[in-house]
Formats: C-alpha cells, structure tokens, sequence
C-alpha cells in the first residue's frame, strides 16, 4: 500500500510540476500539509469521543490502578491466611 501511495505522489508531482511549473511541487506540499493536519483532527476528536465513552461506562483506569506494592501485600495476606 504504501508502494502505491509513493507511486501515485510522485505522479502527482511530476503533473502538477507540468502544469503549474515550480508552483506545482509547493501545492502538493500544501495539499499533503492540509491532509495530514485534518487527520490529526479527526484522530484527536475519535480519542476524546473515546474518552468520554469510557468515562461514560466507567472504565477508566485512574481510580482502579493498583501498584506492585499493593499486590504482593496482599498476595502475602493471602499466603498467611491459607497457612492458618
């Protein structure tokens, strides 16, 4: 896929390059900026609707978070109480 994407710029170039003379290769980099720049923006606003969607369901991680610490203590409480 990427072969093609490649393929298909460099034909974009040498086109615009014929028919807008050294303007050409500047509006590729434009048109290129400006996708780029709108998939930045679409991606942004998915991990936001994505975020509110795990608030909404309360799957986010900030308040479930348990450190290793914590773990092997009680992993060590357990271990202790199956002993007695």
């Amino acid at each position: 896929m990427m072969i093609v994407g490649t393929i298909l710029a460099i034909l974009a170039a040498v086109v615009l390059t014929i028919f807008l003379g050294p303007y050409g290769i500047l509006v590729l980099f434009a048109v290129g900026f400006g996708l780029l720049l709108s998939i930045h923006v679409r991606t942004k606003e998915i991990h936001d609707d994505m975020q509110k969607i795990k608030e909404k369901l309360g799957l986010t991680a900030g308040d479930d978070y348990v450190s290793d610490q914590e773990i092997e203590a009680e992993l060590e409480q357990d271990r202790v109480k199956e002993e007695h």
